[in-house]
């Protein structure tokens, strides 16, 4: 073998060795952060033993029974409704989620909103996150005061949803609101 081939094989096993622990590390990573990332069941988020405190379970619902209930809603409302049941999204009292869930401590009723796996838009804002939408059915839907509103053991809050922060046993009630009345606790 010439001088010339023998020193392109040398750099060749050289470039290979700088390779290896290039790759190595690369793959030492990637195993890293697999095994960082859970995998929890919808409705129930993972709980860490970075998270403070114990998991907490909380009882959740969220309907839109208004829409189905008040003579003023829009047509449009009714419409997006009429087109939800017919979808199975929700059933035919116009509840899309009731159940318990269990949450790190330290969840927020938002959080518990997202928990239930129902699709929600929202805006992020200084105030916290604001619920446009859940399954399609969005603010001012049924009427220029309409819209989501949360309710923590039959009271309506004065913080966002993303501020509330939950307690064992509480009982979170999203509902969609037709009118401003609507929004000043549970109605009978």
């Amino acid at each position: 073998m010439s001088d010339i081939k023998r020193l392109r094989a040398g750099n060749g096993l050289r470039k290979k060795r700088r390779l290896c622990p290039a790759l190595l590390l690369l793959l030492a990573v990637l195993l890293f952060v697999a095994s960082c990332s859970g995998t929890a069941p919808p409705g129930e988020p993972e709980v860490t033993e970075t998270e403070a405190g114990d998991p907490i379970r909380v009882e959740v619902s969220v309907d839109c029974s208004l829409v189905l209930e008040k003579e003023k809603t829009k047509q449009n409302a009714k419409d997006v409704v009429d087109l939800l049941i017919a979808r199975g999204r929700c059933d035919r009292e116009g509840v899309f989620f009731r159940g318990d869930l269990v949450l790190y401590a330290g969840a927020s009723a938002f959080d518990a909103l997202q928990a239930t796996g129902l699709k929600v838009n929202y805006l992020d804002s200084s105030f916290g996150p604001f619920v446009q939408a859940i399954e399609g059915l969005g603010q001012g839907d049924g009427g220029g005061t309409s819209g989501w509103v949360y309710l923590v053991n039959g009271q309506a809050p004065a913080v966002s949803s993303g501020l509330y922060q939950l307690a064992d046993g509480d009982q979170v009630r999203w509902r969609y609101s037709v009118e401003e009345a609507d929004t000043m606790g549970d109605s009978p």
